[in-house]
């Protein structure tokens, strides 16, 4: 069911600020976790979701602690932003196909995240001839928004992917995925700080 709660936080979203302030920080780099991450090497940082990099929760215990930690990186990383205190989130999710026209997303997350609306599609096709679409949802949420944990769980349960989660300045990326987390911040020294704050959480073949 969907909380009414995650409805109002649905809307509201200012499609052209958002791609203004992307550009501003993030150029020309299309809002891909594998790409952003290659780009912005130097200023990403992975974490994972269980002890000793366990990919998957098998009790309730071990699912407590996945959301757990997401809370725990997300709330520090909204009180280093220009708007600290506030703890209003974009979530950007995806769907897919073989053309430029948005298709719906899964029902899945649709349903977690109904009010999001189609930011911008990229073709990430490299072949001649070949297209590859991502097609970009957003929608406004909060840390306690219990449609946050819901999307939070799709994607470690792997029900969906391509998730990301930011400010309302698009200050930092957080990219959730079945096993950890990834963080793309502003400046080497933003992730050096939540590195150190977390050292423990850092992958296990440190």
């Amino acid at each position: 069911m969907n909380s009414p709660t995650s409805a109002q936080h649905g809307i509201g979203v200012n499609i052209s600020a958002l791609g203004r302030a992307w550009s501003r920080l993030w150029g020309t780099c299309v809002p891909v976790a594998g790409r952003l991450h290659a780009q912005f090497r130097r200023q990403s940082v992975r974490f994972d979701s269980l002890p000793e990099s366990k990919r998957y929760a098998s009790t309730d215990t071990e699912h407590a602690e996945i959301l757990r930690r997401h809370h725990v990186l997300l709330e520090a990383l909204l009180d280093d932003t220009p708007l600290p205190g506030d703890d209003v989130l974009l979530a950007i999710t995806c769907s897919w196909s073989a053309t430029s026209e948005p298709t719906a997303r899964d029902e899945l997350v649709a349903r977690v995240m109904p009010e999001a609306v189609h930011w911008r599609s990229d073709d990430l096709g490299i072949d001649p001839g070949y297209h590859a679409w991502q097609h970009h949802f957003v929608a406004r949420t909060t840390v306690n928004d219990p449609a946050l944990d819901q999307l939070l769980s799709l994607v470690a349960n792997d029900g969906t992917d391509g998730v990301i989660l930011t400010d309302r300045t698009l200050s930092w990326l957080y990219h959730p995925f079945d096993g950890g987390a990834r963080v793309i911040t502003s400046n080497t020294g933003a992730r050096d700080s939540l590195a150190a704050d977390h050292y423990t959480w850092l992958p296990f073949e440190r």
